[in-house]
């Protein structure tokens, strides 16, 4: 029997320290791409996905039809500024929920950086 041909699935022995080493190596690389992808997650949170909350885009909304109001306007402006604080948060917690939270954070930030009335309408 120990003329026996060696067995092609057999293959070389490992040793015990060099088992340890490879399980080390393996750890460290679980944790290293665990920790990216949990950067990753945080990155894309706050780059894409994390924006104003209703209430601030509603308020900042009302800010421009202060700012863009003249003097013979106050009238309809007092009309359109209790128009939007009656229903502008349901309607964008309704935007939330129809559209998703990656539709509202862009048309969130949109609204939030624009200057004008107008430019507010246009997002």
């Amino acid at each position: 029997m120990a003329d026996r041909a060696p067995d092609p699935n057999d293959g070389p022995s490992i040793t015990d320290k060099e088992m340890a080493t490879m399980r080390t190596v393996i750890r460290k690389v679980s944790v290293i791409l665990l920790g990216l992808m949990i950067v990753g997650v945080f990155v894309f949170w706050f780059g894409w996905v994390h924006a104003p909350t209703p209430e601030q885009v509603c308020q900042h909304k009302i800010q421009l039809v202060h700012e863009t109001v003249g003097e013979d306007q106050t009238d309809g402006a007092e009309a359109l500024v209790g128009q939007l604080e009656a229903n502008c948060v349901i309607a964008a917690n309704r935007k939330i929920q129809l559209r998703g939270k990656l539709v509202w954070a862009e048309y969130a930030k949109c609204v939030t950086a624009a200057t004008t009335l107008a430019d507010a309408e246009r997002c």
